[in-house]
């Protein structure tokens, strides 16, 4: 991981130094690559090799897409990590008190209602039966609507580039096949058991959904916020499961 995450600053800056405009700085593109590589490990318990793949996947879309949005992308994060229950643990009230912050931080972009809601729905499945996670639920949605009414948010669609379809339709295809997960046999990071396949399935389907609501909302600017991270993790396991076959 770390590697991965070193190759991408050092390419990003040998490539600035060469004059091309990559709008993205080293550490922002290291960072990105950090999660893409979580966000896999995420997705993909079981296979470290997915992880790998999707740290290659960022790089190249880091170079060709450009950077990812990283407060957003660390709400969709949070979100998938809590739905697929790879902790072991129900969620604290400091994990609560930080997905509503975080949710209100979102308030100030468009695209971060889908870091929002990806969090909102990892909640909802992490502590369906309990009080408070509903009730965190609800006040992170308020959170971020409050934020984003009065930070003026106005809706314009622009029209991805070709890269961008390509992000997009590679994301959604590699979503249809991580469907559903196969059975794990990793251990939940307290070891307090095996990690649910049922909940890495809806946590797979959280981060396609992810990628397919920022293209609604915003096109071309929606995609590249995920495109680098995101994307590139459902991409690079989606990868390591065809290398096996």
């Amino acid at each position: 991981m770390l590697v991965g995450a070193v190759l991408a600053g050092l390419g990003v800056g040998i490539a600035t130094l060469l004059g091309f405009d990559l709008r993205v700085g080293a550490l922002s593109a290291a960072v990105g690559v950090f999660l893409a590589w979580a966000m896999a490990r995420e997705l993909d318990p079981d296979h470290p090799a997915s992880a790998a793949f999707a740290m290659a996947v960022s790089i190249v879309v880091v170079l060709v897409v450009g950077p990812a949005a990283l407060l957003i992308t660390l709400g969709v994060l949070l979100g998938v990590r809590v739905a697929a229950g790879t902790v072991g643990t129900p969620m604290r009230p400091l994990d609560f008190l930080t997905f509503i912050g975080l949710s209100a931080a979102l308030g100030t972009s468009l695209v971060g209602a889908v870091g929002a809601g990806a969090m909102i729905a990892g909640v909802l499945v992490s502590e369906a039966r309990s009080r408070n996670g509903i009730a965190t639920a609800a006040v992170s949605a308020i959170a971020y609507t409050v934020v984003a009414l009065f930070s003026g948010l106005a809706r314009t669609w622009t029209a991805p580039t070709p890269a961008e379809w390509i992000t997009i339709a590679a994301a959604i295809a590699a979503t249809l096949l991580l469907l559903p997960a196969a059975a794990l046999v990793s251990k939940t990071d307290r070891h307090t058991g095996t990690i649910c396949r049922n909940r890495v399935t809806v946590a797979r389907a959280i981060a396609g959904l992810a990628v397919i609501a920022a293209l609604a909302l915003t096109g071309g600017p929606g995609i590249m916020a995920l495109a680098a991270t995101v994307a590139a993790a459902l991409v690079g396991t989606a990868l390591r499961k065809l290398a096996r076959q």
